[in-house]
């Protein structure tokens, strides 16, 4: 039986001229293996760069993404550092709005210790909240965005009305702080001006009534031994002792009150007295209690009103 030849090449290998020609036989089974592994391999080759050139790809998309959100975080982050600058310039601007407002509550609560009515219950005051919350990102990456937020939009608008309110507040200040020292001035005069009566009791001999040569200066209260007299208007005391048919005596030096007119006024005829020369008594203080002393028809206080040294009616100022 004959057998099957075996198909092969023949590779010569020359190094040069003088070197002896090497013969290399390789199988036709053998060149085909080597054309499927060279085959394989470049098809690996081909798959590898194909895919290392997707993920490549891939990547640079994600960095994109990641360069765009972090754009985003900086542009918030410079958006939420602008908020909170407003944040502290709308404080700063609120504490000098409620300096003046101050000045505002401090003559309202006068006007209603001296009225009784109207004004506010509570202080005045401005209160801003938190307007520095935190702002989301948008869901899509792939968006920038320029944008003017609620929350800045909301600092704006309450910047602008401090603004406003701030360009008129001085003036507004100045006519109230005017308005404030006339009331005090008002209050401190009406404080000097006797206006109430000194004691409770019965009047028992009024002003101007003659008596023998002269003609009464002052005004007669009768009640029993013991009776608060209070002082009728803030003042100094000026004179507190025994004064012939006066008995204990005491006087109070008002100074300047209503109409710009000094005031004194004189208590006499007591039985004991609280207060020394120089004390300064508010109206309305207790100054000694009613009795009989010097020349008396019984217990009784007498009260006269001088204005500028000259005496007055006392019923005249009695509210």
């Amino acid at each position: 039986m004959e057998e099957k030849k075996t198909k092969s090449f023949t590779l010569l290998i020359l190094s040069d001229a003088k070197s002896r020609i090497r013969k290399v036989k390789i199988s036709h089974n053998v060149l085909r293996l080597l054309f499927i592994v060279f085959i394989i391999i470049l098809a690996s080759a081909v798959i590898l760069v194909s895919d290392l050139f997707l993920t490549r790809q891939k990547l640079n998309e994600k960095i994109a993404e990641l360069e765009r959100v972090e754009y985003k975080v900086n542009y918030k982050e410079i958006e939420l550092a602008n908020l909170e600058k407003k944040t502290r310039e709308i404080e700063t601007k609120t504490k000098i709005l409620e300096s003046y407002l101050k000045e505002v509550e401090d003559l309202d609560r006068m006007v209603r210790s001296i009225t009784g009515k109207g004004g506010y219950a509570e202080e005045v005051a401005i209160y801003v909240s938190d307007l520095s919350s935190d702002i989301e990102l948008e869901e899509d990456p792939n968006e920038i965005y320029y944008y003017i937020s609620d929350q800045e939009q909301e600092l704006d608008d309450i910047d602008a009305l401090l603004d406003d309110l701030l360009s008129k507040a001085p003036e507004l200040s100045g006519i109230l702080s005017r308005d404030k020292q006339d009331m005090e001035d008002h209050i401190y005069l009406m404080e000097h001006t006797p206006d109430m009566r000194p004691t409770y009791g019965m009047m028992t001999s009024l002003f101007g009534e003659r008596r023998g040569g002269y003609r009464h200066k002052g005004l007669d209260i009768a009640n029993d031994v013991g009776t608060n007299i209070h002082t009728t208007a803030s003042g100094v005391v000026i004179y507190v002792g025994w004064h012939g048919s006066y008995g204990r005596k005491i006087i109070i030096y008002h100074g300047p009150g209503l109409n710009d007119a000094k005031y004194s006024t004189v208590y006499a005829h007591l039985s004991k007295i609280y207060v020394k020369v120089g004390n300064e008594v508010t109206k309305d203080d207790v100054i000694g209690t009613m009795g009989n002393t010097g020349n008396s028809t019984g217990t009784h206080l007498h009260y006269e009103v001088l204005v500028d040294g000259i005496p007055k009616n006392p019923q005249d100022f009695f509210q």
